[in-house]
């Protein structure tokens, strides 16, 4: 496995030395992946991740591994917008050519941020298009790009004006989830596509078994899974491609054969409207008003 993905890395990517990537869910499933696949192209890595623990013990892996790497941590909590500020301050006047927006949460107990939103749409939807619009600067001086991780479960979600953050399905998981990965999608996809300054590409990893999955599997189910769909560290190709890709903000990278296996290609986004793009956009950008306007943050 290890020959395949460094003949996939030969083939589709550069050499990334000078260059700086910054990283939300650094640690997580197929953020390790990603960050072991830039750290081969000598890329520098700033890991983001809300768990001190964690990022020590995996930063302490890699320096292993890869004894020349540049790796940098940062405690974050995605559920703070003070612990997003403060990972701003830290940040913005330094270089960066890359902002992967990894991070995501998925079966965890649902309970109300500050904003009044849910903590999933919070972290997968808010704090990341809130992160992005606080480090544009930076990103604008570099020419840079901002790498968004999708999913599949986007297609569960579709605009509620009712109940934006789906709340009021609190039984199910995969329709908050995906919910909240549509919000950020499509906020992205509107915020930059008339723009040149800075460039966005979306992308998705398919179907992998990680413990994002794993927590709302059975035993035989996550067996399956292991089985029938690509390897994590596969499925982290979507996202290096990402990196490196040109594509339009209506279309996003994902495996090729029925958006589960395969090469990494482009394909269109799934449907959506242009109202629902824009209202989703217009509700983005007054929620990031509000936390600029607030001093409780």
């Amino acid at each position: 496995m290890a020959t395949d993905i460094d003949q996939w890395l030969q083939n589709n990517t550069v050499d990334l030395q000078g260059r700086v990537v910054v990283m939300t869910g650094a640690t997580g499933g197929i953020g390790r992946h990603v960050v072991r696949d830039l750290l081969r192209l000598k890329a520098k890595i700033i890991m983001l991740d809300r768990d001190m623990a964690s990022l020590n013990d995996f930063s302490q892996q890699l320096h292993n591994e890869f004894p020349a790497a540049e790796i940098e941590t940062i405690t974050m909590d995605l559920n703070q917008i003070k612990s997003v500020n403060a990972t701003v301050e830290q940040l913005i006047n330094r270089r960066i050519d890359f902002l992967i927006l990894n991070a995501g949460v998925y079966n965890i107990p649902v309970v109300k941020s500050q904003l009044g939103y849910n903590n999933i749409f919070q972290i997968n939807f808010i704090s990341q298009y809130y992160l992005m619009k606080q480090l544009l600067p930076a990103l604008q001086r570099t020419e840079g790009k901002v790498v968004a991780v999708s999913s599949l479960a986007y297609n569960y979600g579709k605009l509620d004006e009712d109940d934006v953050d789906y709340s009021k399905r609190a039984k199910k998981a995969s329709k908050i989830y995906g919910n909240s990965k549509r919000f950020l999608t499509l906020a992205l996809s509107e915020f930059f596509k008339d723009r040149d300054d800075v460039h966005l590409t979306l992308v998705h990893p398919g179907i992998t078994l990680t413990p994002l999955t794993n927590a709302k599997n059975s035993k035989l189910t996550a067996l399956t899974m292991k089985i029938l769909f690509p390897k994590p560290e596969v499925a982290a190709l979507n996202i290096v491609r990402g990196v490196f890709a040109e594509v339009a903000c209506d279309e996003w990278i994902g495996p090729k054969v029925a958006k589960v296996w395969g090469a990494p290609t482009v394909a269109k986004l799934p449907m959506a409207t242009a109202e629902e793009r824009a209202k989703i956009s217009n509700l983005a950008e007054n929620i990031c008003k509000v936390i600029e306007k607030s001093a409780m943050f």
